[in-house]
């Protein structure tokens, strides 16, 4: 089961994000006028923290800062949001079962994470979904049925046209993740304007609870 829970926190961090304007504060990221509030970005990076912690624990890795974990989790909020879109817009209906938790599943995230399971399921619920609208679009443009082989090569190109379709949709994200309108990473601090040499980049210890992954 974990195989594809531990994706959630993996399957968006080779995409990069778009940073620039008409973003207010409380704002994490804006798509196509709706807000995606810190407040949801802070619930998300939580789990992914949590998901992040697991699949190190597991597979003996290091885990990435809590910066990089935000910026994956704001990445996975908007990405599903535009996938939504470009899958509507293209004709693309997935049937639920093929990214939904099973009820097996759900009782696993239950025990594994007690307090907040409801919160993973959709975390990993979210993540499967934009796997499958990538493979899909992947499918539709290219003429090529999915195969077990063929499944991540469809889904790197199927999430390469949803990155593609951010401007579409009018993606913005908040300065405070460093992040440029070119899709790159221009700041560990979340300033445009300051090199990352000159900057003092908090530690997680510094910044508030909610922001930490512990």
């Amino acid at each position: 089961m974990w195989t594809r829970a531990r994706a959630v926190a993996l399957v968006l961090s080779g995409l990069t994000l778009a940073a620039c304007g008409n973003i207010h504060p409380g704002d994490a990221a804006v798509v196509d006028g709706r807000s995606i509030s810190m407040k949801s970005l802070d619930k998300t990076a939580k789990v992914y923290c949590k998901l992040t912690l697991l699949s190190s624990q597991q597979q003996g890795g290091t885990t990435p800062g809590n910066a990089d974990i935000r910026r994956q989790a704001i990445g996975g909020l908007v990405t599903v949001a535009v996938a939504r879109k470009v899958a509507a817009a293209k004709g693309v209906t997935l049937k639920p079962q093929t990214y939904e938790l099973t009820d097996v599943q759900r009782e696993q995230v239950a025990k594994q994470f007690p307090s907040d399971s409801d919160d993973v399921d959709q975390a990993i619920e979210d993540s499967q979904e934009t796997s499958e609208i990538a493979i899909a679009l992947a499918e539709l443009s290219t003429g090529v049925v999915r195969t077990t082989d063929n499944e991540s090569q469809l889904s790197a190109a199927g999430q390469a046209e949803i990155v593609k379709a951010f401007p579409t949709y009018h993606v913005h994200f908040a300065p405070r993740f460093g992040l440029n309108d070119k899709l790159k990473k221009v700041s560990s601090t979340g300033s445009l304007s300051v090199p990352d040499a000159k900057v003092h980049q908090p530690a997680d210890s510094e910044l508030p609870a909610a922001q930490r992954c512990v």
